[in-house]
Formats: C-alpha cells, sequence, structure tokens
C-alpha cells in the first residue's frame, strides 16, 4: 500500500522539527527501515525545507563517535539514526562511552514493521520477520536517560521535545528513540511549534551554605589538593578553574582527564598522579571525577576531609562506588569553583620538571614529546590511552580530550571527525594505539573522511600488543607464567598488519616510522598532507613495548 506523495509525511516533519530544535547533523547508517528518511530527505532538496544535514556513517561506533566529538568541541548535542536493533546492538560500545561522559545525544533506530500487510511501511522483505524483537529498547536502556517508541504521529512534537530535553539535562546523556516503519511513513498535518515545547532543566546550583563549609576548610587547610577529570569540560570550568586555582593556591591534579581543566604552565597544575599529594594531604577535594584514585594503592590519610562536588558527585548510575565523601555538594562545576574563589597565604607555585625523553629510543614518552613539539596551540588531540601527558602543553580550552572512562575501544577516530566537522580549520590529531586502531573500523573511519572532506592525522603507537591487557595480568601475577611470555596468549597483535597503507585505499598519506630520529620529519609530512594538501594521514610508528605505564 503506497501513501499519496503529495502529504507530508511523519519521517518529513521529524527532519525538519529536529532541524528547528538545532539539530544540526543526522549520522546514520542506513538499513531497510529508513526509506521514509531517504525520501524525506530527497523532498526537502526539492522544497526547500531546512533539515539536518544527513552524514553517511558506514559503522555504527563511528557514527556514535562522530556525534559525540561534535557535542564535545561544541556543546550542542546531535542526532544519529541507525537500523533497527541489528544497528543498535553494532553502537553498544559507543553508547556505552557517551553514557559514562554525559554526552548528550539522540540516539535513535528504525524499528522493523509491526504490520505484516495492508499499511504503508508495512513488511515487504523477507528479513522484516527475523529481526523484529520482543524489546528493543532493552539492550540500551540500562545506558540511556530515557527511551520511548514513536506510536502515533500524533506524538511526534511531544516525544522529540521530551527526548531533547532529557538528554541535555544535567548530567547529560544519550536519549533513545525507536522509530517504527509505519509511523515514518503515515502522513502527517498537525501543526507544529517553531520553538521546543520542553525547555531542558537548568543545572543545580551548588548550595552557598555548603560552599561556605568548604571555603572554611580551605582556609584551615595547610596541604589540601584537588582532583578532577572533567572540570574543563567548557570554557568557563576551564576559566574558573584557572581563578580557582590562582586564588586558592590549590595544586590541581589531572587523573585521567577526559578534558584539559588548566593550562600546563600554570603554577599550580600538578601533574596527572594524584599519589604524591594524597600522601599528606588534610583536605582532599574530588571535582567532576568519578574515580580520583585506586583504593588498592593508596587512599587518603584517615584523618583528611574529603569532598565530592560535580553534577552528579554520587555518580548514581555506577553500581559500585565506595570512595569517601565526608561533604558532597551537587552543581555545575564552572559554578562551584566561582564559589570557592578566596584569597589564600599559601605557597604560590609548585616546582615542576618535564621529563626528558631518550631519542635514541622509539618511547611512548618519545612519540609523545614530537607531537608536542609538532603541534601548535590550537591544535587538537584527541587521546585514547598511547599519550605520555607530561610530554604535552596544552594551553587553551577544548585542545585535549580523551576517552570515557567506560573505555569502549573505537571512538578516538570518529570523534576526531566530529571535532573536525566542528571546527573545519583546526589540525586535529587522532593518538590511538595498534588495537585501537584497529577497534575504530578504519575502512569506514577513511571512507567518511574522505567522503566529507575532514582530513585529520592518525597516530599509530604500534606496539604490536594489547599492552592493557597485559598490564592488568602483570600487576595480578607479577612473577607468574605469563610474566615470562614472549608472545604472551591474548595479548599479543602480531603479525601486526601495514596500517599506514589501509589509508591509502582512502587516497590518504600514509608512513611507517621506525627510526626514533626519523619521527620529526615524518609528523612535519603528515601534518604538510592534512593541513596543506587537505588528504587526511595516517603514521605508523613501531614502538617499544612499554609495561610501565599504568593502564
Amino acid at each position: 500500500m503506497k501513501r499519496d506523495l503529495a502529504t507530508q509525511s511523519v519521517a518529513e516533519a521529524y527532519l525538519e522539527l529536529l532541524a528547528s530544535r538545532g539539530i544540526e547533523f543526522l549520522f546514520g547508517n542506513a538499513g531497510t527501515d529508513f526509506p521514509p528518511i531517504i525520501e524525506a530527505y530527497a523532498r526537502a532538496k526539492k522544497t526547500g525545507a531546512r533539515v539536518p544535514t544527513p552524514v553517511l556513517v558506514p559503522h555504527e561506533n563511528v557514527a556514535v563517535a562522530m556525534a559525540y566529538g561534535y557535542t564535545m568541541a561544541t556543546g550542542r548535542m546531535q542526532a544519529v539514526m541507525v537500523h533497527v536493533g541489528l544497528g543498535t546492538a553494532n553502537a553498544l560500545c559507543g553508547l556505552f562511552n557517551a553514557a559514562r561522559q554525559n554526552i548528550p545525544m539522540l540516539f535513535t533506530a528504525g524499528r522493523t514493521p509491526w504490520t505484516e500487510s495492508g499499511a504503508p511501511g508495512a513488511r515487504n522483505n523477507y528479513i522484516n520477520w527475523a529481526q523484529e524483537m520482543f524489546d528493543q529498547g532493552a539492550m540500551v536502556r540500562e545506558l540511556m536517560k530515557w527511551d520511548f517508541e514513536l506510536r502515533h504521529p500524533a506524538h511526534l512534537e511531544g516525544v522529540v521535545d521530551r527526548a531533547l530535553a532529557m538528554a541535555q539535562a544535567a548530567p547529560a546523556g544519550p536519549v533513545y528513540l525507536v522509530l517504527p516503519r509505519e509511523v515514518l511513513a503515515a502522513e502527517h498535518s498537525a501543526q507544529r511549534s517553531a520553538r521546543t515545547t520542553l525547555a531542558p532543566a537548568s543545572p543545580a546550583h551548588p548550595d552557598p551554605a555548603r560552599l561556605a563549609e568548604v571555603r572554611d576548610l580551605l582556609a584551615r587547610a595547610r596541604r589540601p589538593v584537588l582532583i578532577t577529570a572533567d572540570a574543563g569540560r567548557t570554557d568557563a570550568g576551564w576559566r574558573a578553574m584557572e581563578r580557582f586555582a590562582s586564588a586558592q593556591r590549590v595544586p590541581v591534579v589531572q587523573y585521567r582527564p577526559r578534558y584539559a581543566s588548566l593550562p600546563t604552565e600554570h603554577p599550580m597544575h600538578a601533574g596527572y598522579d594524584p599519589a604524591p599529594y594524597l600522601r599528606d594531604a588534610d583536605l582532599v577535594l574530588v571535582l567532576e571525577c568519578d574515580v580520583p584514585w585506586i583504593p588498592e594503592h593508596f587512599q587518603p590519610p584517615a584523618q583528611a576531609k574529603v569532598v565530592h562536588l560535580g553534577a552528579d558527585p554520587l555518580y548514581a548510575r555506577y553500581p559500585l562506588r565506595g570512595f569517601r565523601s565526608d561533604l558532597t555538594i551537587a552543581g555545575d562545576a564552572a559554578a562551584i569553583l566561582e564559589g570557592l574563589c578566596a584569597p589564600s597565604e599559601r605557597s604560590p607555585g609548585l616546582e615542576k620538571k618535564r621529563p626528558a625523553p631518550a631519542s635514541g629510543r622509539m618511547t611512548n614518552l618519545w612519540v609523545s614529546h614530537c607531537i608536542d613539539r609538532a603541534k601548535d596551540d590550537d591544535t587538537v588531540v584527541i587521546n585514547e590511552y598511547p599519550l605520555a601527558l607530561e610530554a604535552l602543553s596544552i594551553r587553551k580550552p577544548g585542545t585535549y580530550f580523551s576517552h570515557s572512562p567506560a573505555g569502549g575501544l573505537g571512538w578516538a577516530m570518529g570523534a576526531a571527525l566530529g571535532v573536525k566537522l566542528a571546527r573545519r580549520e583546526a589540525t586535529v590529531i587522532a593518538c590511538v594505539g595498534d588495537g585501537t586502531y584497529m577497534f575504530g573500523n578504519p575502512t569506514p573511519f577513511h571512507f567518511v573522511s574522505r567522503a566529507q572532506g575532514l582530513p585529520v592525522l592518525t597516530v599509530v603507537f604500534n606496539n604490536r600488543r594489547w599492552g592493557a591487557v597485559h598490564r592488568s595480568t602483570l600487576s595480578l601475577y607479577p612473577e607468574g607464567h605469563a610474566s615470562q611470555e614472549h608472545e604472551p596468549p591474548f595479548s599479543t597483535l602480531e603479525p601486526a598488519p601495514d596500517y599506514e597503507k589501509i589509508v591509502e585505499a582512502s587516497g590518504g598519506y600514509g608512513e611507517r616510522v621506525e627510526d626514533p630520529a626519523a619521527l620529526p620529519g615524518a609528523l612535519s609530512r603528515a601534518l604538510k598532507a592534512v593541513r596543506e594538501d587537505k588528504r587526511q594521514a595516517v603514521l605508523n610508528i613501531i614502538t617499544e613495548i612499554d609495561y610501565a605505564r599504568t593502564s
């Protein structure tokens, strides 16, 4: 049964509604549930209707990472659409990352048609029977802030506005909307509001009385420390951290940072390891940090006061998290830091020593040092595990991003494309391990980079190992049998592919680097390809196996 094409469909109304609500892009990997969406885009081209720009991404994990990266760089949420339950399953790793890192996202999927015949969009392909699930949303429900299935055209505006409001309310996160093909193909005649009918809830303001308590603790403290991973998520958070650290003279440790929160040259920048500061601390401020220390290794002294602060300081969606907290305050990071600013008589700064890398060895430290020398202050660095942060200079907000604490591999490359889409004039470098490169779905990644004109540099730290896996094994069995293996089981990635050749299939520049002395020149050539030739590039750097670095 075909519908009257002269009448607007729900799919057309849906795309126009998204655009009117600020959704700029729809990242998608299509399936047999997409025909109403595809037809709606084709009609919009003829009518001039304002709709989100469609971006074809031939793997769901890359699509989610692109939306994640764009939002990370701009603060503006975007939309993703995948094919029924199968596409949802493929996206699950990326959604885990987005959920744990509080990335707002409208994640949508088609639904296998529920009618066997007689309705627009009814089943017309043999796969429609096998692909149906009893509860498609169940596989992602634990990671979503909200999920729903659009059941009737009349509900369109209310459902979309609720989805967007729920995703953006603090703490932000992805939502899941299922779009049945029969509903998308149905006629839509209802009037729509020009602006949202449901505004997102504003962030909670921190309790002034509780902030006053923390200021009193700071005034009495002699050895305070602040530990954060995400306080620099926004420019306002970065600026507030600068003011707070300068006024209160509190060492700021960025432990496993996903966003840089303080310039590396700032006198109170205390590096990336909390252990030296925790041993003697009398006050520990944990701001936007889910794991401020590893209890098995070290903890604050019993007499130290511990304060947890942030949008969700108890991390309510974590099943187990038992870090001690004597005072817990919810609120926006920038507002918290502004509320804690007060002059202090403590030491004006910290003594800093940047490690000197050995140029004769291809260590992660040497590669990171060379990247730091090759980039400028506006270059955006995307890090998925391998970088030695102590070698980097970070002077501006929004120029360093790292992976979600969930650790779902394959994020950095898609995220780099999303950042490049948001900042087309910026140089973007994605730093990945060799295993991570494979998880990043390199063929779809390079396809999208070329198709969308988004040249980025991917640096592969190739140690031919699942380094995190082997380090974890060594930590549990330091004298075990696996520690004596040259090629430990489930940890060895050999024979290693020629990663630098994969990008050539998409018109990019690839180079293998084995000599540490040749690395600066290789970086210069790769960056020239990206910046001047507008070609994507991959450097396959053969690094040492370094088990000293923590996983």
